[in-house]
C-alpha cells in the first residue's frame, strides 16, 4: 500500500495544506478530494484524526496514497499506525526476566540484591520488643495496639472516601464539544448565520476564512458594520476575529451556494456562486477546467445548508461526482429551461453545470435565469461563454485564476507549497 509521511518535526503544525499535499504527491493540487476521502476518519500516530479538508495538517501524519502517485518520497508497505495509549498495561516479563531464586548459601529470610528490604518500607509491620511483662508493641500491649491500628485505618478511609468520589465524578462528565477547527468552512457557516441576524441587507459575494479571523467581500458596499465587524476599504471588506462570532447559531446561512476555489495567502477562500449576476464561465485549460468543476459539484453537494439544491449537469459529468444520487444528467438543455416565456420561477435552488456545447440563445437564457433567481441559482459553463459575467481561467498547472473578484489565488508549486499569483 503506497502511503506518504508529512516531512518535518513530528507534532508540529506543518504549513502544507491538504491541496499541497496532493500536488506533492499526486502532481495535481484538485486530487485533495481523493487524499480526504482515503483518509478521513484514520487515527494518526499523534493520536489525532483527520476530520475537515481544511482542518491544519501536521508533521508525521501518514496518508495513504491511491494508485498512480508520483512522489520519490513515497513508501510502500503497512502504513504507520497510532502509538498505543498511555494507559495501556505493559505486556508481562518474559522467562528470562522472572525474579531470582535465592542460592542454597543466601539466607531464606534474606531479600536478594535486587528486591527492597520489606523492613525499611513505610508499611513495614511493627518490630517487636521482648520485655520483662511479656512481647509489647512500641511498648503496648498486641490487643490495645491492634485496635489502634484499625482506628487509623477507619478514619483514613473516612477522610479519602469524598475526595474518591469527587474524582470519580469528575472523570464521567463528558468534556465540552470542541469548537470548529480554525480556517474551515465550519467558521464561516456559523458567521454568516450571525450575519444573517445582524445584517440580512449585507450581500457577500466572497470570503476568507483565516486562523482567527473572517474576511467577507460586499458588493455594494457598506460602511456602517455591527459589531464585532469592522468594515474596511469604505465598507467593501468586513472583518471579524473568529472567536467574537457566535458559537450556538442555529438555523441556515442562506447561501447553498458557497464553493471553495482555494487559498489566499494560506487563508480558505470561498466565493458565493449565487451572487453572479449571469453565467460563470470555467475557461483556460480544459482538462483543469473540468477538475475544477467536479470539485465545485463535490463541495456544493456535500454542504448541509445546500441540501435543497438540485443540482444538474447538462452534457457529460465531470469525473469527481461521488455524491450521484444528489447530480441529474441530461444531454438537452431544454430540461432545464422553463417551458414560458417568463424566467421569472426558473432555476430556483438549482446549480446547472454545462459541459456541452449549447447555442448561444440557451446560454443566453440560462444568464438571465441565474440574474434572476435571487442568488438561489448558478450556472457553470466549462468554456467560453460570451455572456459571461464571471471568468475563472484555469492553468495546466491546476493554477485559478478568479482576479474579477478581486482574489489572488495562492498558487500550487511543484513541492506542494503555494506563492501568491503575480498579474501585470
Amino acid at each position: 500500500m503506497p502511503y506518504w509521511v508529512v516531512p518535518g518535526k513530528p507534532g508540529t503544525e506543518s504549513d502544507l495544506t491538504l491541496a499541497g499535499v496532493a500536488d506533492r504527491t499526486l502532481g495535481d493540487s484538485h486530487r485533495w478530494q481523493e487524499l480526504f476521502e482515503l483518509n478521513k476518519g484514520r487515527t494518526q500516530p499523534d493520536g489525532l484524526v483527520l476530520t475537515d479538508p481544511a482542518q491544519p495538517i501536521r508533521a508525521g501524519w501518514v496518508f495513504i496514497l491511491p494508485e498512480g502517485a508520483t512522489s520519490g518520497e513515497i513508501r510502500i508497505g503497512p502504513p504507520p499506525t497510532a502509538a498505543p495509549p498511555a494507559n495501556q498495561r505493559p505486556d508481562p516479563p518474559s522467562d528470562d526476566q522472572q525474579p531470582a531464586t535465592p542460592s542454597a548459601g543466601q539466607q531464606a529470610g534474606a531479600p536478594s540484591a535486587g528486591q527492597p528490604q520489606q523492613a525499611a518500607t513505610a508499611g513495614a509491620q511493627p518490630a517487636a520488643v521482648q520485655g520483662g511483662g511479656g512481647t509489647r508493641v512500641l511498648g503496648l500491649p498486641p490487643l490495645v495496639a491492634m485496635l489502634l491500628g484499625v482506628g487509623v485505618l477507619l478514619v483514613a478511609a473516612a477522610a479519602l472516601a469524598p475526595l474518591l468520589l469527587r474524582r470519580r465524578r469528575t472523570a464521567t462528565v463528558a468534556p465540552p464539544p470542541p469548537s470548529a477547527p480554525p480556517g474551515s468552512r465550519a467558521v464561516l457557516d456559523r458567521a454568516m448565520r450571525q450575519l444573517a441576524t445582524q445584517a440580512g441587507h449585507a450581500q457577500v459575494y466572497a470570503a476568507l476564512i483565516g486562523a482567527d479571523r473572517v474576511s467577507l467581500r460586499l458588493a455594494p458596499a457598506l460602511p456602517e458594520a455591527p459589531p464585532p465587524w469592522q468594515a474596511r476599504e469604505r465598507g467593501a471588506i468586513w472583518d471579524a476575529p473568529s472567536w467574537q462570532l457566535d458559537q450556538g447559531g442555529e438555523g441556515r446561512s442562506g447561501l447553498p451556494l458557497l464553493a471553495t476555489v482555494g487559498t489566499v495567502g494560506g487563508e480558505l477562500a470561498v466565493v458565493n456562486l449565487g451572487r453572479a449576476p449571469g453565467i460563470v464561465a470555467l475557461t483556460g485549460d480544459e482538462a483543469s477546467a473540468l477538475r475544477v468543476a467536479g470539485a465545485i459539484l463535490d463541495d456544493i453537494s456535500r454542504d448541509p445548508a445546500a441540501a435543497s439544491v438540485a443540482i444538474t449537469v447538462v452534457g457529460p459529468p465531470p469525473q469527481l461526482w461521488p455524491h450521484a444520487d444528489r447530480i441529474r444528467v441530461t444531454a438537452d438543455a431544454r430540461e432545464v429551461l422553463p417551458s414560458g416565456d417568463s424566467p421569472a420561477d426558473g432555476l430556483r435552488d438549482h446549480l446547472v453545470l454545462v459541459t456541452a456545447t449549447l447555442p448561444p440563445s440557451e446560454l443566453e437564457r440560462l444568464g438571465a435565469l441565474a440574474a434572476l433567481s435571487g442568488n438561489t441559482a448558478a450556472v457553470l459553463v466549462v468554456g467560453e461563454a460570451p455572456n459571461a459575467a464571471w471568468r475563472f481561467e484555469s492553468g495546466p498547472d491546476g493554477s485559478l485564476d478568479v482576479g474579477v473578484l478581486g482574489l489572488d489565488l495562492d498558487r500550487p508549486t511543484p513541492r506542494g507549497r503555494r506563492t501568491l499569483v503575480t498579474r501585470g
